[in-house]
């Protein structure tokens, strides 16, 4: 750890380029306004022009640092905290690869942006005993006066990628919505060098033109309003191992902040989903990008008669309570659902019941096969038929 580390730089297209850079350098005195001619410099997070501190204009910072400054400020104006909100998109260019020994696995890309008021910033502080470990803060920054520091976990370094990563940032996991045999999945990433990489949303407001958190920093790390952070299939840890699993379909799920550490304006929006259909040896494809994570794994019974009324049940993955289930793409008598009860919500299968009533026509129409919809996302392609 006392000797140089390799810090790389990745931008958009999933391509790395390496820098290097001290970990132990020395921390620049605390910034005064001596050092800027006489004058404080406006600080500017995320494009809002916030009251004088040098902290984003200095990097990297260490938390001790941050608050020596924030604990001179003395009395304030009255704040307004600043959060980042943590976006991630469904995963991308997804392969299945089988080698040689029968190792299947399935690789991806993923993209986490921020759609908050303020940058995600994480700022090191001291080293842990016994780990080794560093550390991390949260900086919130403020409308007005110092930023706000959350404890958030630990910054270690990462041998495979050579520099440092934040500890529990995001987790990955396939599972599987009809796949007979099939079990679930859980990638076995969950720290990141988290930086901006990605222009996203540009036009939000604090959006900077140009990339803030560029480095892999042993200080700083985070992402700026309304850019992202991507990290390529090609990556070490972009994989999830589908060695001895059942083909089929399955939904993999990205989820960013699963321990719930850092502070958001949105804590409902850090999981996206991609629905998809994977067969041995080397195919993935892709049935639902859309990023919802509601899928429909069957339901039961599956038809009824025209002019009946049945009960019920519906499987599948993220389902919630207060979601309805709607019937689509069929023609004739549609089917309409009521009492749709959330039954069973856990870490596997989830379970809804409801009543499904079918009104009466003497013909059911010339396709009378419906697709089942819960909620807004998740779809059973053609999975419930009315019969005469």
């Amino acid at each position: 750890m006392k000797e140089l580390q390799r810090c790389r730089t990745r931008i958009h297209d999933g391509r790395a380029a390496d820098s290097a850079t001290s970990p132990f350098e020395e921390l620049p005195a605390l910034a005064s306004p001596d050092n800027f001619g006489g004058q404080e410099p406006a600080v500017v997070v995320g494009g809002v022009a916030m009251n004088p501190h040098p902290l984003r204009m200095r990097a990297p910072w260490r938390a001790a640092a941050i608050i020596a400054l924030a604990s001179g400020a003395g009395a304030v104006a009255a704040q307004t905290a600043m959060p980042p909100n943590l976006v991630p998109r469904g995963a991308g260019a997804i392969t299945l690869t089988t080698d040689s020994g029968s190792r299947s696995t399935l690789r991806f890309s993923t993209t986490s942006w921020n759609a908050g008021v303020g940058p995600l910033e994480l700022a090191a502080g001291d080293v842990e005993t016994g780990s080794g470990k560093l550390q991390v803060y949260q900086v919130v920054y403020q409308t007005s006066g110092p930023p706000d520091l959350r404890f958030a976990g630990a910054f270690e370094y990462h041998p495979a990628h050579e520099h440092m990563h934040f500890n529990d940032f995001a987790l990955y996991t396939l599972q599987p919505v009809n796949a007979p045999g099939g079990s679930s999945r859980t990638g076995v990433k969950t720290t990141f060098c988290v930086m901006d990489t990605t222009p996203i949303n540009l036009g939000l407001p604090g959006a900077p033109g140009r990339a803030f958190y560029t480095q892999c920093g042993r200080d700083l790390q985070g992402i700026s309003v309304g850019w992202g952070d991507t990290y390529g299939a090609h990556l070490a840890g972009q994989e999830i191992d589908f060695t001895g699993n059942a083909d089929g379909i399955y939904q993999l799920k990205i989820e960013v902040d699963p321990k719930k550490v850092l502070l958001e304006t949105n804590e409902n929006d850090n999981v996206s989903c991609v629905l998809l259909s994977i067969r041995k040896p080397s195919t993935a494809t892709v049935l639902d990008s859309s990023g919802q994570c509601s899928s429909v794994a069957s339901i039961t019974p599956s038809s009824t008669r025209t002019g009946t009324t049945v009960q019920v049940a519906i499987t599948g993955y993220g389902f919630a309570p207060g979601m309805g289930v709607t019937f689509d793409g069929g023609t004739g008598p549609r089917p309409v659902a009521s009492n749709v009860q959330l039954a069973s919500d856990t870490e596997t299968v989830d379970l809804i019941t409801a009543t499904v009533t079918v009104p009466y026509k003497k013909q059911p129409g010339k396709r009378p096969v419906w697709s089942v919809r819960v909620g807004g996302g998740g779809v059973l392609a053609n999975a419930f038929t009315v019969t005469p």
